[in-house]
């Protein structure tokens, strides 16, 4: 009877936020009748006392959702692919929902009314507040290559980005290019950090320093991409760079229209390195040399964290897989200029 005694109960968590117990199960329910502010301090409290609400008598749906902040040819679309075809074998129903702006809460606050098995996020950032959401009804959450560190707590799964990196910068120094040029993430995205850590590593194990004049920040998406290519393409020819590490595939795709437009031949007078090994990677001509993050494994990796969290025996809840490059026919020794 001891340790009933010291049960979390919602009386008690509507006593220490001051509000009714019908505001805390409004709360706990997900239900948008209550303003942000009481919604952020009953959380607070739920947190801090380590309450949970399980949901014995709510139906378990057999389905995983899937939370982008936008689809787009960058992986997203490749994650969810494999998603579909793995939930397909599993008889697990696959829900994709895009969360961005303001919009955020509802996409949660839905999330919890379906009540699926658990959440895939493929986010730039999680909000504390929606991960308390979530938390609170015991629906597991696996973060795909975090932005920024993960606690703890919480379940992540992501790729080797530092070796990935040094693995690309290596295969372009070895083919005997000095002047590699990098076209990155977002700034704050733990992921081109990585990326750029093992590009800059691999230059310096060579005995070149990185050349602020051949980094360029980008943000995975094209229009940033095709900028920032111009910029590295409109160098004086003598200067611009002999090779371009592109951390993601839709870049490269933008770097080869910008070389196409200035009658620069690939590889004959640049060599170019992707990032994801994505449609059309495969198919562009030429071919595009590429890091393949294996989807597969991580849509595997995922659903496994997801229905062991709900079995509760999870035994590793960050998972990081590794990378390999596949070497195709955009990169090629730089020519003498």
């Amino acid at each position: 009877m001891a340790g009933a005694s010291k049960k979390i109960r919602v009386t008690d968590i509507a006593r220490l936020a001051k509000v009714s117990p019908a505001t805390v199960s409004k709360v706990i329910n997900g239900r948008h009748d209550v303003a942000d502010s009481t919604r952020s301090l009953v959380e607070k409290v739920m947190k801090e006392v380590g309450f949970s609400k399980s949901l014995v008598q709510t139906k378990t749906a057999q389905t995983i959702e899937i939370i982008v902040t936008y689809m787009e040819n960058n992986g997203t679309i490749a994650l969810t692919r494999e998603a579909t075809r793995l939930g397909e074998t599993m008889d697990i129903g696959i829900t994709v929902s895009q969360a961005s702006g303001t919009t955020n809460r509802d996409v949660y606050r839905s999330v919890i009314d379906r009540n699926p098995l658990g959440v895939i996020l493929l986010l730039n950032k999680m909000p504390d507040r929606d991960a308390a959401l979530l938390t609170a009804r015991n629906i597991p959450f696996v973060i795909i290559d975090p932005v920024s560190d993960v606690p703890s707590h919480e379940y992540s799964v992501g790729i080797d980005n530092w070796s990935a990196g040094f693995d690309a910068a290596t295969h372009l120094l070895d083919l005997g290019h000095r002047r590699i040029a990098a076209i990155t993430g977002p700034k704050d995205a733990r992921s081109s950090l990585g990326r750029y850590a093992g590009y800059a590593a691999a230059l310096g194990t060579a005995g070149i320093p990185v050349s602020k004049d051949l980094v360029r920040n980008g943000n995975f998406l094209s229009d940033e991409g095709y900028k920032a290519a111009c910029e590295l393409l409109d160098m004086p020819v003598d200067k611009r760079p002999t090779a371009i590490f592109a951390f993601n595939d839709l870049t490269a795709v933008s770097i080869y229209r910008a070389a196409y437009e200035r009658n620069i031949r690939i590889p004959d007078e640049l060599s170019v390195v992707g990032f994801d090994n994505v449609y059309p990677a495969a198919y562009m001509a030429p071919a595009l040399t590429t890091v393949n993050q294996p989807f597969d494994m991580i849509t595997k990796s995922a659903f496994d964290l997801i229905l062991t969290a709900r079995a509760g025996s999870v035994e590793q809840r960050h998972i990081v897989l590794p990378t390999h490059l596949v070497v195709r026919g955009s990169t090629a020794p730089p020519r003498d200029i």
